[in-house]
Formats: structure tokens, C-alpha cells, sequence
């Protein structure tokens, strides 16, 4: 895997470095993981000063900043990889009909909801697309989650190629406490 891109505007594949860092690893020959990992700590320490450790740790698979485990979520997902690529309507609104179920099930076990819907698109060729809707309030119903999920698979049919993957996911939640009392009418006294 490349540690960093080759596109105009690079980007690094590692979180931590930037352009401005991309630059100067690319100018010391520095173009994949696997140079990154070939660096001693004193070479690193000569040319990124503190980072050196950052770079020197990531480049190996070691991060020791504690896991949050009971942190807020953000987003959920599921996803499928179709046994062959599809390009049959049916087929690939099934799929994403059942991720919006696996989606569901968890809001309902949770009793969270989400503003945002997001479908994910792996073609043949592995470029991905995505489709995103954000509503005024949280998506109350796995009906609303089905109806929204199929709007935005159609918006790419009649696909212009194979469909190898299909994905779900829900983000911006607020609390159903919340929620409700955006519903409540206001009442003027």
C-alpha cells in the first residue's frame, strides 16, 4: 500500500502526515510505507525533529493512544460484496434493502437516530461512489431509512457498470430525547 498518493495535491495515507510533510519525505525518497519503514530513528530524528517517533511508530503499526471504547458514536454502517458484480436493479436495491435493515435493527436497539443516510457504491473496476441526504429531522421509521437508501441507489441506475459492493450507513445522530422535543409544538402563554 502507497503512504502516499501520487495525484496533484497529494495526500498521505497516514494520519499525522500532510502535504507540506509529503513534500519533504517524497524529496528524501520517501513514497511508500515500506520506505517509511526502512528509516532509522536517528535518520528521522535528523529531518522531522519531534515527529520522528510518530512516523517512525506508524510506519510499523504501533499506536499507543488508549482505545475509547464508550465514545459517542458517529456513524453506523453495513455492507455487502455481492458473490459476482451485479447490474440488475433488483438485485442491487435487495442489497442495499438489506443493509438499511442491518442499519435499522441497531437503531432500534439503541433508540438512536440519525439524520444523514449514506449509500456506498463499490463498482467492477473498486472506484467507489457514494450518495448522501441529510433530512431536517432524524429518520424516525425503517420505512423512511428503505425509502431514502432506495432514492439515492436509483439515482446511479441504470448502472453504468457492474456493482460489486453496496453499503448503508446512518450518521449524524441526535438523542430521541432530543428529538422529541423538537417536535413538541411551541405554545404561546
Amino acid at each position: 500500500m502507497s503512504l502516499l498518493r501520487t495525484a496533484p495535491a497529494p495526500k498521505a495515507k497516514f494520519h499525522g502526515v500532510g502535504p507540506k510533510t509529503t513534500a519533504k519525505m517524497r524529496a528524501l525518497g520517501i513514497e511508500t510505507g515500506s520506505d517509511l519503514r526502512r528509516q532509522t530513528l536517528d535518520f528521522l530524528h535528523d529531518r522531522f525533529g519531534k515527529s520522528r517517533s510518530w512516523y517512525y511508530d506508524i510506519a510499523r503499526g504501533r499506536d499507543e493512544r488508549p482505545v475509547e471504547p464508550d465514545r459517542e458514536r458517529k456513524s453506523l454502517g453495513s455492507e455487502t460484496t455481492f458473490p459476482e458484480d451485479r447490474t440488475d436493479p433488483v438485485q442491487i436495491e435487495a442489497g442495499v434493502i438489506a443493509m438499511a435493515n442491518d442499519v435499522w435493527a441497531w437503531c432500534e436497539k439503541t433508540n438512536s437516530r440519525g439524520r444523514t443516510l449514506t449509500v456506498k457504491i463499490k463498482w467492477a473496476d473498486f472506484q467507489i461512489s457514494t450518495r448522501s441526504r441529510s433530512m431536517e429531522m432524524t429518520i424516525e421509521t425503517g420505512e423512511k431509512l428503505h425509502q431514502v437508501a432506495l432514492d439515492l441507489i436509483r439515482s446511479v441506475f441504470p448502472p453504468p457498470k457492474g456493482v460489486r459492493l453496496v453499503g448503508v450507513s446512518l450518521s449524524n445522530f441526535r438523542s430521541q430525547i432530543a428529538s422529541e422535543v423538537a417536535e413538541l409544538p411551541f405554545r404561546q402563554m
